[in-house]
């Protein structure tokens, strides 16, 4: 281990010297302001994205208007869950329906969002 520059050579180079203040001088006017430019598969995404949620809130718009109370907002919501699986038979289809209703009335985790989001807790479905 070495002492400072002992054996090294000379002192280190001097850094430049700046020259002015440092101003920068505005060369032109700005003609667009920033923008983002999306592609049409992405404002439709997006568009369907919104209505989504524009749903979800409609739910519980119902919920807090006391349309539904909350086993039908958790219907509602397991309904949206389920919406992108119509492939399947009947059934099969009410079978995930039932999971998903009773993973949301059991699951702490899910409890406590659908208690969060409306202020009740969903009861324990029946078998």
């Amino acid at each position: 281990m070495g002492i400072d520059r002992i054996g090294k050579g000379g002192a280190p180079p001097a850094a430049p010297e700046t020259q002015g203040s440092g101003s920068v001088e505005k060369k032109g006017s700005i003609e667009k302001a920033f923008s983002v430019e999306r592609p049409d598969a992405t404002k439709q995404a997006w568009q369907a994205g919104a209505a989504e949620a524009a749903q979800g809130s409609q739910a519980l718009a119902r919920l807090r208007a006391g349309e539904i109370d909350v086993d039908g907002y958790v219907d509602l919501k397991v309904d949206e869950a389920t919406r992108g699986l119509e492939g399947l038979s009947p059934a099969e289809l009410e079978d995930i329906k039932k999971v998903l209703r009773d993973q949301m009335s059991t699951d702490p985790g899910l409890v406590d969002l659908v208690r969060t989001a409306t202020g009740q807790t969903p009861k324990i479905p029946e078998d």
